[in-house]
């Protein structure tokens, strides 16, 4: 409970701050608590305090933690730009170590916040089916496989 009343006090902290005014669109209005949720899960995935949070930790925060919140389509493509912010001011307020660093790998994890966000998932997609002795060769030479390739199998 600790724990998370600061991780809330320090998103509420950010939204307040002059900072937050580069902040542009619809992803404004869900900022504290896509702050909150990505830094929460972030402690979680490894059990460490906010000041003390790595990149494996900000992996599972923004997929995890803030992919999981219905927000507007719309405002979903700025929430890795919010979240890198959020943690570059936290390292200018020195309460993070490395948030810069931080912020620069949480942008570039755009892609998959998206599609975890999206609830769409890839397509399956089964492996090659082995080639049988008695199929064609797959060099093309029309022989079959067992007489080409596979000769010393």
């Amino acid at each position: 409970p600790y724990l998370r009343e600061r991780i809330e006090n320090w998103a509420s902290d950010f939204c307040a701050s002059a900072r937050f005014a580069e902040v542009k669109g619809p992803v404004r209005e869900h900022a504290a608590n896509l702050l909150a949720a990505f830094l929460s899960r972030a402690c979680e995935a490894r059990g460490k305090d906010p000041g003390e949070v790595e990149e494996p930790d900000v992996k599972a925060g923004l997929p995890e933690g803030a992919a999981k919140l219905a927000i507007a389509e719309e405002a979903r493509g700025e929430v890795p730009a919010l979240c890198a912010l959020f943690l570059e001011e936290m390292q200018q307020e020195g309460r993070i170590a490395g948030g810069r660093a931080l912020g620069l790998f949480l942008k570039a994890l755009k892609e998959p916040y998206l599609e975890a966000a999206g609830g769409k998932q890839k397509p399956y997609r089964a492996p090659a089916k082995a080639v049988g002795r008695n199929d064609p060769c797959h060099c093309g030479s029309g022989r079959k496989y067992k007489k080409c390739h596979g000769a010393g199998s």
